[in-house]
């Protein structure tokens, strides 16, 4: 559905809004930004950021979730809502490709900035950790959660079992190499797993959850 003229000067204004809020949290963190700051860098009065975000972590949430799973460049969640694996074949690439958007995200310098800035103030706004987990890690683990099931109903050979424990088998991985060669590394570029340790990833992934079938990639001798 088109978007009226309305609505698209009120996107462009929160897009706005988004891009000079990304930018104080990038340098200030949360718990230093203010709202004189954010207003300032979007370039937009104190009373038009609280019309759009009528608190700092409503605007913050935005910022991750515009980061990770609403990322234009990657849109994971429509991405994975579209996936209707059929065969064991379609899962892995599925998940192959999956696999190098999560990582992607996780490991980008910006991502990993404000998970640092996350850390550093859980402990003063647990709020804030709090939305945050339910609106971008949770809902992303959900849809992945949703995928499994549909591609066993779609006649995939996957155990049985919770798909929520499978998921989270899936992701951890990930998550160990945006720890250990991300958040861990803040003085050197993120070092993003290769390709070979993708698949390597998948494949293991792939041996837990299946009936007994031998990843594609055995399949096939390579």
């Amino acid at each position: 559905m088109e978007m009226t003229l309305e609505e698209a000067r009120a996107r462009a204004k929160r897009d706005q809004i988004l891009d000079g809020a990304q930018r104080v949290f990038l340098r200030e963190g949360f718990a230093a930004a203010s709202t004189d700051a954010l207003a300032k860098e979007a370039r937009v009065s104190k009373r038009t950021l609280y019309a759009y975000y009528p608190g700092k972590e409503e605007l913050f949430v935005d910022v991750v979730r515009r980061l990770t799973i609403e990322n234009p460049q990657t849109r994971v969640l429509d991405f994975v809502r579209g996936l209707q694996p059929r065969t064991a074949e379609e899962l892995r690439k599925a998940l192959l490709t999956l696999a190098e958007k999560i990582s992607g995200i996780m490991m980008r310098t910006e991502h990993l900035a404000l998970m640092r800035a996350i850390i550093a103030d859980s402990h003063r706004f647990p709020q804030l950790t709090e939305t945050l987990r339910s609106t971008v890690p949770e809902r992303a683990a959900g849809e992945v959660s949703l995928m499994l099931e549909r591609a066993r109903e779609n006649g995939v050979a996957i155990r049985q079992g919770d798909t929520e424990v499978m998921t989270r088998l899936f992701i951890g991985p990930l998550l160990s190499y945006a720890l250990l060669d991300g958040l861990l590394r803040p003085a050197s570029r993120p070092q993003l797993p290769g390709m070979e340790k993708l698949e390597e990833i998948v494949d293991l992934f792939m041996r837990a959850i299946m009936k007994n079938e031998q990843p594609a990639s055995e399949r096939s001798g390579k």
